[in-house]
């Protein structure tokens, strides 16, 4: 692992720039090179792929990323941070630093129609989830994200129907993707330590993947089916798109299913199904 990993250079880096970690964008700088060794392992990025990162810090994980993608594309909106990367980083020609909120970023705008993209980051907390699908449905080619989020996220990301984190987030994520937590990753690993576990994840988008629009569509009704979680889902999607509670109930029963089950009884899977039966044809694939 190079330079950039090492808590003393961390920390001489911190001191140079006048950088002090703010908790509001949720920096915490890697300083573990087996963690990073285990994320390089499992995204494996190489010379015909384009990887983004969001909040590159100090550089860590984009120093090894420059050294095996054709491009890295990374995006930092601490202007100190961006500085201390132009002067470490801002000799490789494969390095394009864009200066800026993440979740302001058109990030469609970055890469080109046919470009191969991963991302690999560890995810500020406060935007882990939302920029997780900003980039799912901006980035034309996006083949895989090996991510380190919060642990309490992972536990959402990756949730089974019944388990108390299973919620519209793991619907709809596991709708889209194939989701795996492949380590947890401690508080000491990070330089300042965060308060809470992390955890590294592995987010594989389905093929083929719906449009924006639908996925837009299929989102709401995911988001309607959770929005009541002590009622029933013929409770709470009586009334969206028109249908009434007992339509609802006939799907359900149509499925094999009790007409009085809450959301989290059901998988992505059967979700999609319901919304189908509800939703026509148009659905079907």
């Amino acid at each position: 692992m190079g330079e950039l990993v090492k808590p003393g250079r961390v920390a001489e880096l911190m001191a140079t720039y006048g950088i002090r970690p703010r908790k509001g964008l949720g920096q915490h700088f890697l300083v573990d090179g087996n963690v990073l060794r285990r994320q390089l392992e499992a995204a494996s990025p190489h010379g015909e792929i384009t990887v983004l990162e969001v909040g590159p810090g100090l550089g860590a994980l984009t120093e090894e990323l420059l050294a095996r993608a054709r491009r890295v594309v990374a995006v930092e909106a601490d202007e100190a941070l961006c500085r201390a990367l132009e002067d470490t980083l801002g000799r490789h020609p494969h390095l394009v630093l864009v200066r800026g909120d993440a979740l302001r970023t058109p990030l469609g705008r970055l890469f080109g129609p046919e470009e191969r993209v991963i991302m690999v980051s560890n995810l500020p907390y406060n935007i882990a989830t939302p920029f997780i699908f900003k980039a799912l449905l901006e980035v034309p080619r996006l083949e895989l994200l090996v991510v380190i989020v919060q642990r309490e996220l992972a536990d959402r990301y990756c949730a089974n129907p019944g388990d108390p984190d299973y919620g519209a987030v793991s619907a709809k994520l596991q709708h889209l993707c194939e989701v795996k937590r492949l380590a947890l990753v401690p508080p000491s690993v990070f330089l300042p330590p965060p308060r809470v576990e992390s955890a590294l994840v592995k987010i594989t988008p389905r093929s083929p993947h719906p449009s924006p629009e639908d996925i837009s569509i299929i989102f709401q009704f995911i988001d309607r089916a959770f929005s009541h979680r002590r009622k029933t889902l013929a409770n709470n999607l009586a009334g969206w798109e028109g249908h009434s509670r007992e339509t609802v109930i006939s799907a359900l029963e149509r499925m094999g299913k009790d007409p009085m089950c809450r959301a989290e009884q059901l998988s992505p899977g059967e979700l999609h199904v319901l919304f189908r039966l509800l939703s026509g044809e148009r659905w079907e694939n």
